[in-house]
Order: structure tokens, then sequence, then C-alpha cells
């Protein structure tokens, strides 16, 4: 299907997603995460992933909450072509996030939320300050305009907005989005301790991740393919 690793442009497009974001939910860890792609490569990447599906007659929305022991070798090879593309990876855990003291540093969940947006987004941004970029955020809800706008105040008072347009999508309408949802919920799935992690499929994901080099606990700051930075609350919130 080509050389996928050809020279970037000055623009990109990065896809959000995020798991458990509550204060209060199923786990007391919540994962956001990114994936940062070269405008110029979305539609060739998109194109690929759909034949993909074809591939393997996968016609569902990829979500990591909806995994099919029989199509593992169609999620075993789109793992392997993230892998050989120009895609990067971003994700924050945090750890402990019920032990959030908001009041302490006089916030609010909601700040919280965007700090990590923040902290997930910044890795791409910083190194690339004379680009552009076009940052998609999944639909949760009907506060989808409130998000964008709030998410951007922030982003402007950390000094890293321009440049930057936000819009809201359906996780249907990309395909690029929907491998995010399935990269953070093996970093969630790895690192909850509260569930039994009796799941065949999931478990072969996080395996085959693992084949990669990749340590689902947390990265080395510097890695740039597949990057994890572990927050841990019990620290944060001495």
């Amino acid at each position: 299907m080509g050389n996928w690793l050809n020279i970037e442009s000055n623009n990109y497009k990065i896809f959000c997603d995020e798991s458990n974001h509550l204060l209060y939910d199923s786990s007391d860890l919540m994962v956001n995460g990114a994936i940062l792609v070269p405008a110029n490569k979305v539609q060739k990447y998109n194109k690929y992933i759909k034949y993909l599906r074809h591939k393997y007659n996968y016609h569902y929305e990829l979500k990591w909450t909806k995994l099919f022991s029989k199509n593992f070798d169609f999620y075993r090879e789109l793992i392997d072509f993230f892998f050989k593309s120009t895609m990067q990876f971003k994700a924050t855990l945090v750890i402990n996030k019920s032990k959030l003291n908001h009041k302490k540093y006089n916030s609010t969940h909601d700040d919280f939320y965007y700090k990590i947006y923040y902290f997930t987004l910044r890795h791409f941004i910083e190194k690339r300050g004379f680009s552009t970029f076009r940052i998609y955020l999944d639909y949760k809800d009907s506060r989808g305009g409130e998000k964008i706008k709030k998410l951007k105040f922030f982003l402007e008072r950390k000094g890293i907005a321009n440049n930057i347009e936000i819009f809201i999508i359906n996780s249907k309408e990309s395909q690029i989005l929907q491998l995010c949802d399935l990269l953070i919920g093996a970093i969630g799935y790895y690192n909850r301790k509260d569930i039994k992690k009796e799941s065949q499929i999931k478990n072969q994901i996080v395996t085959y991740l693992q084949m990669y080099g990749i340590n689902l606990f947390a990265t080395k700051k510097d890695m740039q393919k597949f990057n994890i930075h572990r927050w841990d609350i019990n620290v944060y919130s001495k």
C-alpha cells in the first residue's frame, strides 16, 4: 500500500479521546490519549484502515469496550499499521484520581480535566511551534461547544494555542479516533487493579503491544512513537 514514512508536512491533525474521565465512575484511573497525524496523511491512513476492515469483514465501530476474539487478526494488523506509519501516540495516565484534592489547589475537576488535556497535547505542539493543528475531540454530550471554548482558553493560558483549531466529531466518523480508543483502552485495562483481567481478546492486544517493546505502565519521557506519562495523584496531592 505504499511507503508510509515519507516527509511530513507542517500541518497536523490530532485525534483525542479519554476514558473514565469523571471524578466518580467505575474506575479509579483515567486515560487521556491523542494520535498525531500529518494532515496530508489522514486521508491515506483512513483509506488503509477501511481496507483492513474490508479485508477482515469488520463492520463495527472499533471500541475497547466491544471487542471480538474472532477479530484478533484485524486488531493485530491495525496495530502493525500504526507502528509502520508516521502516526504518534501520547497518553496521560492518571492513577488514584479519587484522591484528587481540588480545594487544596483552588481548582475543580473540570480544571484538572483540561490540565490533563494540556499535558497530552503539549507533547506534540511545543516541539512543532511553527505548525498548524486541527484538534478533534470525541463527542460525549451536548456540552461540546463549551468544551472547545474551555480547552482553547486553557491552552492559551499555557501559551500553546497559536495556530490551533478545535472540533467535536463523532468517533464513528474517524478511523483514527477509533484507533485512539483502542490504545487508551489497552493502557487503562493493563493498569486497573480492581478487575479480574479475564478477557482473552483484551489480554491478547495488551501482549501484542508489549511485543513492540511498549511498557504500558509508563514509558520513558523521550519516547516519540508511543508515549505514556503516568501521573500518580498520591504524589501530585502531597
